[in-house]
């Protein structure tokens, strides 16, 4: 698909301007933003790893790079996806129920992990051995959860914003 069909298609009759609709495509859209989110999120996996011996050290290690990914997936365009811009009014304007949303899936997802934790220990001891690539079943079920989880979120945050800008 060329440049201009893609400007064609994202551009909507009737509505005010939107830069979240009217940009230039790029191949890396607004790598200024996304590059240090990238780098926190894995920071992020680093202070995970560094806290995960600790009481709840998983569960709030595992905030940063959830919170990083969500935002990823939220506005970038990846796989030729809208993207979204924080400067698009229509953004701006649905940030605060974004970032409510954000707390309670953020409340989910350590919940979500204490629950496995406890639960852990009525598990057979197999799902808890890990394997030769370092891996156990367990910590790899609770890792397709939290992706789950935060896949969910990305969808219903992105449903949410192409709502907001089809609705003006």
């Amino acid at each position: 698909m060329s440049g201009d069909t893609l400007v064609r298609t994202m551009s909507y009759e009737g509505f005010p301007p939107c830069i979240c609709r009217d940009h230039e495509p790029s191949i890396i859209d607004r790598p200024a933003l996304f590059l240090p989110i990238i780098l926190v999120m894995f920071v992020g996996f680093l202070i995970l790893f560094a806290l995960a011996r600790l009481p709840y050290g998983i569960q709030v290690g595992s905030l940063i790079p959830y919170t990083a990914f969500i935002v990823l997936g939220t506005f970038s365009a990846q796989r030729g996806q809208q993207p979204y811009f924080f400067e698009c009014p229509f953004v701006r304007n649905s940030l605060p129920s974004l970032v409510l949303r954000h707390l309670g899936f953020l409340f989910i997802l350590v919940v979500l992990e204490a629950v496995a934790f406890d639960f852990s220990g009525e598990m057979p001891p197999s799902w808890l051995v890990v394997d030769a690539r370092g891996e156990s079943p367990f910590g790899m079920s609770l890792c397709v959860l939290c992706i789950f989880l935060a896949l969910i979120q990305i969808l219903t945050n992105r449903s949410l914003i192409k709502r907001v800008h089809l609705g003006h």
